[in-house]
C-alpha cells in the first residue's frame, strides 16, 4: 500500500488513485468491520473517504499510513447509524440507490472527481428525478431541510411546490458543464444535495479553491442575468 501511495504522490492521476485504493482494500474492509458494523453497503463511501484522506496524509509527521487512514475512516460510524436508522426502503429504491452509489464510485475512480447527476443518469439509466428521489433514503446525502416527493420533485417543509428560485436553478443546471453542475448543486442544495464549503467542493471536483470560486462567480453572474431577463416567467 505504501508503494502505491508513493506512486500516486509522484503521479497523482485517477489511474494511480485507483491502484492505491485497491492496495488499501484491507484497511477499508477493516474500517467497515470496526466502524460500519460490517455493513458492505458502505463500501463505496469508505473508498471515497479513503481517497480524500490520502490527499491530506503527511508522512513527515510520523503517523503510519494505515493508522492515518483508519482515523480518517471513523465517520463510517455515523454513516452506519444513518443507514440503520433509515425507514424501510422499498426493494426497487434499494436497487436503484445501489446503482447510483456504485456508478458514483466507478466514476470517481476513473476521473478523480464526483460525477454530476447528469453523468450518473447516463451511467445508470435512471432519470435525474429518480436519482434525487432515491437519495432521500441515504441521509448522509441529504440536507436537513430538503426532501423529495414520490416523483422525485424537490419539496421544502411548509410548501406545496418548489419555490421560483429552485425552478431557476434547475433551468440553469441543464446548461452547465458537469463540474459546474456539481458546484451549483453543492452551493445551492439543488436536487437534495447538502451545501458544503468551497474548500470541500474543491476536493471533490479535483480543482483548487480559487478555481471553484471563479466558477461559482460565473454561475452567479449567469443566475443574475437570467433573473434580469425573466426567463422563468415567474
Amino acid at each position: 500500500m505504501e508503494a502505491a501511495y508513493e506512486n500516486w504522490k509522484k503521479d497523482p492521476t485517477p489511474e494511480r488513485m485507483g491502484d492505491f485504493l485497491e492496495k488499501a482494500q484491507p484497511v477499508i474492509s477493516s474500517a467497515i468491520q470496526s466502524y460500519g458494523r460490517g455493513n458492505q453497503a458502505l463500501e463505496s463511501r469508505a473508498r471515497i473517504l479513503t481517497a480524500k484522506a490520502v490527499k491530506t496524509y503527511d508522512s513527515t509527521k510520523g503517523t503510519k499510513l494505515k493508522t492515518y487512514l483508519m482515523t480518517q475512516l471513523q465517520p463510517l460510524n455515523r454513516i452506519s447509524r444513518d443507514y440503520s436508522a433509515a425507514t424501510r426502503v422499498p426493494e426497487r429504491v434499494s436497487v436503484d440507490l445501489y446503482s447510483v452509489n456504485q456508478g458514483g464510485q466507478e466514476y470517481f475512480n476513473q476521473y478523480g472527481r464526483e460525477a454530476s447527476d447528469k453523468e450518473l443518469a447516463d451511467m445508470t439509466g435512471l432519470s435525474m428525478r429518480r436519482i434525487a428521489h432515491v437519495r432521500k433514503f441515504s441521509k448522509s446525502e441529504m440536507g436537513e431541510s430538503a426532501m423529495t416527493d414520490d416523483e422525485g420533485a424537490i419539496m421544502y417543509p411548509g410548501t406545496e411546490s418548489p419555490d421560483p428560485e429552485k425552478i431557476l436553478l434547475e433551468y440553469l443546471h441543464h446548461d452547465l458543464d458537469p463540474v459546474d453542475q456539481k458546484i451549483l448543486e453543492w452551493r445551492s442544495g439543488l436536487y437534495g444535495k447538502k451545501q458544503i464549503s468551497n474548500n470541500e467542493i474543491a476536493r471533490r471536483v479535483n480543482l483548487s479553491p480559487g478555481a471553484v470560486s471563479q466558477r461559482a462567480a460565473k454561475i452567479a453572474a449567469r443566475i443574475a442575468a437570467v433573473k434580469a431577463e425573466g426567463v422563468t416567467g415567474g
